[in-house]
């Protein structure tokens, strides 16, 4: 059994040993921090770089995408489109075809 002067001893070093621990800790984690602070800002510089280098090469007089353009106009811009490829399709099957096969 310990003395009452050993009891207070041994609880002095539970407490010190205990604060130097979470001391340390908590040194870890405010360095941890300070790390971590200073990648954030690199990759806010880069995003703001990458953000400047995309908005200079977008292009303003780009087409319009079939989602943001009328569908009633698309769809009879398809229709022309595919009777003019059928048209060109005959013109050129006519034009391979036998004399003897031709109906003019």
């Amino acid at each position: 059994m310990l003395p009452w002067w050993g009891w207070v001893l041994l609880w002095a070093v539970v407490l010190v040993g205990g604060g130097l621990l979470v001391g340390l800790r908590a040194l870890r984690t405010w360095r941890s921090a300070k790390a971590l602070t200073a990648e954030l800002g690199r990759a806010g510089e880069l995003v703001a770089a990458l953000e400047e280098a995309a908005h200079r090469a977008h292009d303003p007089d780009a087409p319009l995408t079939a989602v943001t353009q009328d569908p009633h106009r698309l769809r009879e811009e398809h229709r022309r489109e595919t009777a003019a490829r059928a048209a060109d399709r005959a013109a050129r099957r006519a034009e391979r075809m036998p004399p003897w096969a031709r109906v003019d």
